[in-house]
């Protein structure tokens, strides 16, 4: 399955045969005991005053907040810092680098720490990743005994914590295998629905006020009433709403992958930002009605996340995106292939 993802990271950041590599040495560096494991990396933005950030980083109970260039900058880019190791050691371009990064950390900061806490011992999953990493920086043999030994450890001590936790291990192991994915983010294919919320414009202004031609857009979600309709599988659907490109992006049951048109697709979305800088995408994820609730709210999330890391892929920024998610996720109008999609909508 990790081939399956990076070669999904390679192909949607034009990292090359540098994918793999990078990650492992993202997880090596969050994971190093010599600098306090992922506490001390975590420590590290909350000493530059970004604690809101990596709050938003723990668990999955929010979607995660993408770091801005500059904020990477601060912390992991002056003089000898990881964004100028990766970038020199993989002989790939610096804001490379940092995008995928930024696309990166987030999600797999939110997969270390299950249940919003920081644990003591990177969970099991990570170590081998973590292991090939701290070889490819040249930490030696001593560090990657530290590794090995915190590997060791995770081994013996989850199997209290984890037996604790509802659900054991066959609920956490599927929820971090999933959370890898959105990680490394990359191989999301959207199936979309059209919505079926009543029409929004009448509810805007006030009932005894003419109504303005273009209506406010609060909330990200576009309005129900257009002519879109869901394709059965995977696909990408463009849009205009208030002038503006809209994208629906949608996914097959169960599934993040975004469907290999997105690039062609998102053509126009990703020219009309170039064309107006104060414009922003709102993402937001969807999920039809079936199955677990809490899992299905999750998949929404990781829809939207698939989606965004598409867009920087295709050009679009990171701060130039937004992740929003819509006061209900569970979407029950019209068809389940419907509802399983991400929306992209501009914002000025």
């Amino acid at each position: 399955m990790l081939d399956t993802l990076i070669r999904e990271v390679s192909a949607r950041l034009g990292l090359g045969d540098q994918a793999r590599p990078l990650i492992q040495m993202l997880v090596a560096y969050i994971a190093n005991p010599a600098t306090g494991g992922l506490s001390g990396f975590l420590d590290k933005f909350r000493s530059a005053g970004m604690d809101g950030l990596v709050q938003s980083w723990l668990g999955s109970a929010t979607t995660p907040q993408v770091p801005s260039a500059s904020q990477l900058d601060t912390v992991l880019g002056a003089g000898d810092g990881l964004l100028n190791k990766l970038a020199t050691r993989l002989g790939l371009p610096y804001d490379k680098v940092s995008t995928a990064v930024a696309a990166l950390l987030p999600m797999l900061v939110s997969r270390m720490t299950p249940g919003g806490t920081v644990p003591n011992v990177l969970p099991t999953e990570f170590t081998d990743i973590a292991r090939e990493g701290q070889s490819l920086f040249g930490m030696g043999q001593a560090a990657a005994a530290r590794v090995g030994a915190a590997a060791t450890a995770a081994t013996a001590s989850a199997a209290a914590p984890v037996a604790a936790a509802s659900g054991g291990v066959g609920k956490w192991l599927p929820w971090l295998i999933a959370a890898l994915v959105v990680i490394l983010g990359i191989s999301y294919c959207a199936k979309g629905k059209p919505p079926a919320e009543a029409p929004a414009p009448a509810a805007v202004p006030a009932p005894t006020a003419p109504a303005p031609a273009p209506a406010p857009a609060p909330a990200a979600t576009p309005p129900a009433t257009d002519s879109f309709t869901a394709p059965e599988g995977a696909g990408v659907l463009e849009g205009m709403q208030q002038d503006m490109p809209m994208l629906r992006v949608f996914f097959d049951s169960g599934k993040t992958e975004v469907a290999p048109e997105f690039a062609d697709k998102a053509k126009a979305l990703v020219a009309y930002l170039q064309g107006n800088p104060d414009a922003k995408a709102v993402i937001s994820g969807f999920n039809d009605p079936t199955g677990d609730p809490a899992k299905n709210a999750e998949l929404s999330k990781h829809r939207a996340e698939a989606v965004q890391t598409a867009l920087v892929a295709a050009g679009v920024p990171i701060e130039r995106t937004a992740l929003e998610k819509p006061a209900d996720t569970t979407d029950t109008g019209g068809s389940n292939a419907a509802s399983r999609r991400v929306d992209v909508v501009l914002r000025k």
